[in-house]
């Protein structure tokens, strides 16, 4: 056998050992520690650790750990434990430490053996696999989470499309409203259970959505109830028209939206159906006894209403092109028979639309070529009407840029003689540059006299050089010749219609009119003459007392004749003058009216009820009189103490502002008969006036697009009202 080791070889080996070792006494005092194990605990000098107890280097339940395995190496057991301690300068470390027994040769327990083995870099790895373990357990239940969420979008899109294709198949090219929305029903009862569906249309003038088709599981009272119409007020219906967009509502009340008959409905959708952007129709459908709307459910409901709004639009397309096209047909037929410029022409035409039938008409008498027509504005020739092409991309962006008035000697001259031009061979330099030019060979420029003024030039390019033939010349003159005149026809007529259209208009104020001149204006004219002569004479006797009581009459006759013409003023300017649209306080104009009133008539005591007034869309200057005028007339007609009340109400598409008063009042089978100029019904004796402030009223009303209106008894008073539309028509605003 080999030499044993020597203590001293042992000893090497044992420091050199990476582990702490540790012999301890039975009391765990450190007795030894072996070089390495120094190291390890960051130990410098062995004489400060040399007695020390093993456990003050442990804390917490790691010391408990170390004293256990300590007693048990005492009571002859070796014992593992991995646990935290510091180093002797204090870093923290993991330990996997074994206590073992040691015995002398009798066998007897004198001493304790500790090795710690610095497991940190294990542990830290071990801890880090495991919390990076947890971490992927937690994204995969997520992920999992996240799939099951994906998968329960995707079945409730699958759902939704399902219904979307079903109701698309269903309807195929049907443009009947009221069977698309059968088959909206139909598709909806398919993907759901339980469920009712009704389709509304708006009644406007009534101003209810009334349903028009139904599920046949709807009782006959719902149905009553739906078919009498629901407010547009309904809170539920109006949601969804306010929002343009679905609204489902649980625990839906159904009393709360007009259908008391429908509480068996225990949630509700409406989906509204929008027609160029407008709410024009609603589906709603109708959870029986459920009291909650699902994500899917929802989803289906949203595709079956997207597919009959886009059914309903496709419906509402097709009879809109149906209609195009037999307009168009229509019109094909009259430019056939009627743009024939050598034959009388019918009034439907347009001037550019006859002239571009001339055009064409002269091109199918000549070479190749083209035709334009140029009118003068803002100082160049702008190009109005062309058919055919110029022939070059250089050529059609000079004309369509226009060529300046003064700078174009080919079209100058023919506006300014009022001749036409016929050129065999253009001279490619006179009017634009060469390069532009190139390409035309002659030309012919004819001016188009409306009235007698030349309004443009009818300019025919061709692309060869060309002797004009004196027939050439002759279509050419006889065509725009016939042209002038078709268009000047058309011009007339259009301006008669318009005419017309104001003297019928105006027809019932002219006849008040020349019924005032030969009464109203004629009297005091009489009195004037007559007490003006009756002065004279008073004069020549001497009685300047009478002369001047006559002159006084002579003085009330001129004041009345001026008022009476002021009237007839007033009366044209409200139809003449230019409305400056704009937003307008009714609310400021009655209260500024009302100071007005009150001060022109301080004695007359007046009780104001101004209720509050909306912001209208009109103009300022001419609302303002027809609030004055209203409010004099209440005052006026009220005999004593005057009571005038003046409230608004808010209508679908109006505002309507009404004044009462308590005074004398009016017979009701003349209440038109008010608004007419210089009309009275009462004596001006009693009442003085010109008898055109109501007619002026209703001029200015008229012109802002509204109506108006009066109501009265004899002896109970008067209602004077207008209406001002919430939109306004631009053609609305011109005078009349």
């Amino acid at each position: 056998m080999p030499d044993r080791l020597s203590t001293r070889h042992l000893q090497a080996i044992v420091d050199a050992n990476g582990d702490c070792i540790k012999v301890l006494d039975l009391e765990a005092r450190l007795l030894s520690m072996n070089f390495g194990g120094q190291a390890v605990m960051e130990i410098d000098d062995f004489g400060l650790c040399h007695n020390v107890v093993l456990t003050t280097f442990w804390e917490g339940d790691d010391r408990t750990r170390l004293e256990a395995a300590l007693d048990a190496a005492r009571a002859g057991e070796t014992s593992t434990f991995v646990g935290t301690a510091r180093t002797f300068k204090g870093t923290p470390k993991w330990w996997s430490v074994t206590v073992a027994p040691l015995r002398d040769e009798r066998g007897d327990i004198t001493h304790l053996l500790s090795t710690s083995r610095d497991v940190t870099a294990q542990v830290t790895a071990e801890q880090a696999r495991a919390a990076a373990q947890a971490q992927l357990s937690q994204h995969a239940r997520l992920l999992e989470e996240q799939v099951q969420q994906q998968t329960q979008v995707l079945e409730e899109r699958a759902a939704a499309l399902d219904a979307f294709v079903n109701f698309t198949e269903a309807v195929g090219t049907d443009s009947s409203v009221h069977h698309l929305a059968q088959q909206a029903a139909e598709v909806a009862q398919a993907s759901l259970r339980g469920v009712s569906t009704a389709y509304y249309e708006l009644d406007g003038a009534a101003g209810v959505w009334r349903a028009t088709a139904w599920s046949a599981d709807v009782s006959r009272e719902v149905v009553e109830q739906m078919q009498a119409g629901i407010p547009l007020k309904a809170p539920d219906f109006a949601a969804a028209v306010r929002g343009k967009a679905p609204v489902f509502v649980d625990g839906w009340d159904a009393a709360d939206n007009a259908l008391s008959e429908a509480a068996t409905y225990g949630a509700a959708g409406f989906v509204p159906l929008l027609i160029q952007g407008e709410v024009r129709a609603i589906f709603a459908v109708g959870k029986r006894t459920a009291q909650q709307w699902t994500a899917r459910e929802q989803a289906i409901v949203r595709a079956v209403g997207r597919g009959l709004n886009v059914a309903l639009e496709r419906a509402t397309q097709t009879l809109e092109l149906t209609r195009q096209r037999d307009d168009l047909n229509r019109r094909a037929h009259q430019l056939e028979t009627l743009l024939q410029l050598t034959e009388d022409q019918g009034p439907a035409a347009e001037p550019l639309a006859l002239i571009g039938r001339a055009q064409a008409l002269v091109l199918e008498l000549l070479p190749p070529g083209f035709a334009a027509y140029y009118e003068a504005q803002g100082g160049r020739w702008h190009l109005r009407v062309q058919t055919g092409a110029a022939g070059s991309v250089n050529l059609q962006a000079v004309m369509d840029a226009g060529f300046p008035v003064g700078g174009t000697p080919s079209f100058d001259e023919v506006a300014r003689s009022g001749e036409p031009a016929f050129v065999g061979a253009y001279d490619a330099g006179l009017d634009l540059d060469t390069g532009a030019a190139q390409g035309i060979g002659a030309h012919a420029t004819l001016p188009l006299i409306i009235g007698g003024q030349v309004r443009g030039l009818f300019n025919v390019p061709l692309f060869e050089a060309r002797t004009w033939s004196p027939s050439d010349e002759a279509v050419l003159i006889t065509t725009t010749q016939h042209l002038g005149v078709a268009i000047e026809r058309l011009e007339r007529s259009a301006q008669l219609l318009r005419s017309n259209a104001e003297l019928q208009m105006s027809n019932q104020e002219l006849e008040a009119f020349t019924y005032s001149v030969s009464h109203d204006l004629r009297t005091p004219v009489r009195h004037v003459d007559g007490f003006a002569a009756l002065a004279l004479k008073e004069f020549a006797r001497g009685d300047l007392e009478r002369a001047q009581r006559h002159l006084g009459v002579v003085v009330d006759a001129a004041q009345r004749m001026d008022t009476l013409l002021d009237a007839v003023l007033i009366l044209s300017r409200a139809g003449r003058a230019t409305l400056n649209m704009q937003a307008v306080s009714l609310q400021q104009v009655a209260e500024q009216v009302q100071k007005d009133v009150t001060l022109t008539d301080p004695d007359h005591p007046v009780t104001w009820h101004i209720e509050p007034l909306p912001v209208v869309h009109g103009d300022a200057r001419t609302l303002q009189q027809v609030i004055r005028a209203l409010l004099d007339n209440a005052v006026k007609f009220s005999p004593g103490e005057a009571r005038v009340r003046v409230w608004a109400e808010e209508r679908e598409d109006t505002w309507a502002v009404s004044v009462r008063d308590e005074g004398v009042g009016f017979d009701p089978l003349y209440a038109q008969k008010l608004f007419g100029a210089f009309q009275r019904l009462h004596p001006q004796t009693e009442f003085a006036g010109a008898g055109t402030s109501l007619a002026t009223v209703k001029r200015i009303v008229t012109r802002h697009g509204g109506q108006v209106w009066a109501e009265g008894r004899v002896g109970q008073g008067a209602t004077f009202g207008f209406t001002l539309p919430k939109r306004v028509s631009l053609n609305d605003l011109a005078p009349t």
